[in-house]
């Protein structure tokens, strides 16, 4: 006689997804790491980077290396500052 293997019940695998969820990932960013850059000091871009009209191909350009360093943004702040203001039980 083999042993059978019962998968988890419905409400099992609902309550496991409940118990996984965390607030902050609500916020975080979680980006795909994109293609490899080239990098040229000091020299004009080949003419392939541009398009016709001379501008530079909209999957040529990159985000900035700014640094935002601002803690809440319009549509974070009510969710981010609840979510501090009860965090520890205590404060519940």
């Amino acid at each position: 006689m083999t042993p059978t293997i019962r998968r988890p019940s419905r409400f099992a695998q609902w309550y496991a997804k409940v118990a996984a969820f965390k607030v902050e990932d609500l916020f975080s960013r979680k980006k795909a790491p994109g293609q490899n850059r080239t990098i040229f000091l000091n020299e004009n871009l080949p003419d392939d980077y541009h398009d016709a009209r001379g501008r530079i191909r909209p999957e040529l350009m990159y985000a900035t290396n700014q640094v935002i360093t601002s803690k809440y943004t319009v549509v974070t702040f009510l969710p981010r500052n609840l979510l501090e203001q009860f965090r520890r039980v205590a404060n519940v």
